[in-house]
């Protein structure tokens, strides 16, 4: 993604970070312009990014990009409060069904990269959460303390 922040992320774990749109990187890593992307199981299936001769996928968790539910606050604001009620009722429900729903995609989507003969490594991920902490407080210092909160929930 073309983001100061996930360029930096990357050359902090030790690569070469750079900004290529995404419907760029099947043709870069095909040819070696690249020979790493970051990618989620689904993405990398559905992509085809595999099939381009990257057999190879770590999990580092370095990025996590959540899935969010928004609504225009002069939305928000003309519903009534048992209406405000409801929706965040429902958002919740919602987000505990999607994290079920992208867990099983996951399972999913690797079990059919696995068959095709890609290789899963596992890693600690300690050196790269390490590795990150310049990165953490250059663009962190002011969610310090919620930086603080996901750390504890890990």
């Amino acid at each position: 993604m073309g983001n100061p922040l996930f360029v930096d992320t990357m050359n902090a774990m030790g690569g070469n970070g750079i900004s290529m749109g995404y419907g760029e990187v099947f043709t870069a890593l095909q040819t070696g312009v690249i020979d790493g992307a970051e990618n989620n199981p689904p993405s990398y299936f559905t992509s085809n990014h595999y099939k381009t001769g990257a057999k190879y996928y770590t999990q580092t968790n370095h990025l996590i990009i959540p899935e969010i539910l928004v609504m225009s606050k002069v939305s928000w604001d003309k519903l009534s409060p048992a209406d405000q009620a409801l929706v965040k009722k429902f958002a919740r429900e919602a987000q505990f069904e999607q994290r079920k729903l992208w867990d099983a995609a996951v399972a999913e989507y690797t079990a059919k990269l696995k068959a095709d003969g890609v290789e899963f490594i596992e890693i600690d991920n300690k050196a790269f959460y390490d590795a990150t902490a310049p990165v953490r407080a250059k663009y962190g210092a002011q969610y310090a303390d919620l930086i603080k909160r996901i750390s504890e929930t890990k």
